[in-house]
This record gives structure tokens, C-alpha cells and sequence, in this order.
């Protein structure tokens, strides 16, 4: 959606921008399904694991190594074969930051499985990334996020009769020391949940439409451009940005195969 607010029409047209401000569609309160056994997941919907990190710096303080690890891995299954279609892989922090993306987009490939209450074949996907120093620093900064992104059709994921918490395994790696982390909480969220706007806050960017309109009065021309949900971006006629709130759903390199924030020029 894309609303643009100029000095002709006067404060007729501020109010006008105020109320559509007032009426974006804000993204719906994440869902807890840390113990269901099933999650159904539309276009976009995403699975946000929280992890406990903490882990691997007690294992490498026993051994005198490095607290940080430098290598992030995952495997996540289902029941087979799994959904078709791409998914996608990103480390965050509580507050929605990115850390890390994983380099490639992921499928689910059949392999197997077994346990205690299963065995047999399932779906699978995994991913690996080695981390920057400072990405390091922040994933050994529990707790930390890896979030799943369904970019395919709507799916199915889960193995019962295990959790979905149950279903990914994440390792932290570094100089020769592996350890797991722990799933404290899953949540599903349309589109992705951490940094949207609470419930009732819609009136909020009302204030900052009114705002913008008063500075269209002054000639200059804005453009507020809400496109996945978890970001705003601000962009003047020029094509300047005076002030950008950058969407971690898009980076540079993989524009064209991400869902994030544009800044929609006029």
C-alpha cells in the first residue's frame, strides 16, 4: 500500500492520510505453538524458534576454548515428504534484528529417521553458516532466533507425536567443539512477528502521517511505504532518504528473492 500525501488539497488531505494511516491492517499477535505437534503456515508465515545459546560458552570454558562459536547449523523435519517449495533461513535477535542469513534458500528432502516414537521417513531441511565475529558475538548472546520462512505454497509442517519445538535441532560449533541449543519457544506469525506494531498502536502512525503531511505542506513530498509489516520506510521526492528504517527482510544481494520493505519511488 502506498499513500502519498502533498501541500495541495491543505489539511483536508492531512486528515484524510491521518485516517488511512489510522486504518493500516497491523500484523496479528504471534502464535505460541512451542507444544503443538502441527503448524499450518500460509505464503510468507513464518516459524520462530528461540534458542538458548548459553551452552556452548559453559562447554568451552571447561576446555579452555573460545566462549564464541563460529559455525551455526540446523535440521528441522517433518512428516515425509514434506512440503514443496522454497523456504527460507535467518538468525535474529529477540528484537527482530538481523544477525546472519543463510546463503541459499532451502527444500525439504526425504531422508530418515529414527526414535523412540518414530521411525521411518520424514522431511527434511537443513542449513549451515559460519559467522562474522560479530555475528558470533551475538548468537553467543542468548537468547537468539532462527527463523523459518515459507515461501512456497501453504504447508503443513510437524512430526507427531513430537512438539514442533521438538522437530529442529540446532549446533554451535567452533575450534572442534560442538553443542546443541536449546528450543525455548516457537511462535508463528503472518508475516514475520518480532518489531510489528502492537495491537491499538495504528493511531501512533496516524501522529506520524499528520506529520508528514505537514512537512508535504512545506514542499517537500513523502511517501510512507508499509510492505512486509515489520518496517517503515521514508522517502522524499528527490529520492533521498532523511530518514530510512531499514527491513532486515531485505538485503542487497538477494532483493530479488526476499520479502522486505521498497521504498516506491513516485
Amino acid at each position: 500500500m502506498r499513500i502519498l500525501c502533498n501541500g495541495v488539497n491543505g489539511w483536508q488531505g492531512g486528515v484524510a492520510f491521518v485516517l488511512l494511516a489510522a486504518g493500516l491492517p497491523l500484523a496479528a499477535s504471534p502464535i505460541n505453538v512451542t507444544n503443538q505437534t502441527t503448524a499450518s503456515l500460509n505464503t510468507d508465515d513464518a516459524l520462530f524458534f528461540t534458542l538458548a545459546t548459553y551452552g556452548f560458552a559453559e562447554d568451552a570454558a571447561e576446555f579452555g576454548l573460545s566462549a564464541l562459536p563460529s559455525v551455526v547449523s540446523f535440521g528441522f523435519v517433518t512428516g515425509s515428504p514434506g512440503p514443496s517449495g522454497y523456504w527460507d533461513a535467518l538468525l535474529e535477535t529477540p528484537g527482530g534484528s538481523v544477525i546472519a542469513t543463510f546463503p541459499d534458500f532451502l527444500e525439504f528432502q526425504t531422508a530418515q529417521y529414527q526414535s523412540v516414537d518414530y521411525t521411518g521417513p520424514v522431511g527434511e531441511i537443513e542449513g549451515s553458516i559460519t559467522l562474522s565475529s560479530a555475528e558470533s558475538q551475538q548468537v553467543g548472546d542468548s537468547p537468539v532466533v532462527l527463523v523459518l520462512q515459507n515461501l512456497g505454497s501453504t504447508a503443513t509442517v510437524g512430526l507427531p507425536p513430537y512438539s514442533i519445538a521438538h522437530d529442529l535441532t540446532v549446533t554451535l560449533s567452533g575450534d572442534g567443539l560442538s553443542t546443541g541449543a536449546i528450543v525455548t519457544e516457537v511462535t508463528l506469525a503472518d508475516p514475520p512477528g518480532p518489531g510489528v506494531p502492537e495491537p491499538g498502536s495504528g493511531w501512533l502512525f496516524a501522529a506520524g502521517a499528520a506529520l508528514c503531511c505537514a512537512g508535504a505542506r512545506w514542499g517537500t513530498l513523502y511517501i510512507l511505504t508499509p510492505v512486509c509489516g515489520r518496517r517503515f520506510s521514508l522517502q522524499n521526492e528527490s529520492g533521498s532518504s532523511p530518514s530510512r528504517l531499514h527491513c532486515p527482510h531485505k538485503k542487497s544481494t538477494r532483493s530479488d528473492r526476499r520479502t522486505g520493505c521498497a521504498i516506491l519511488p513516485v
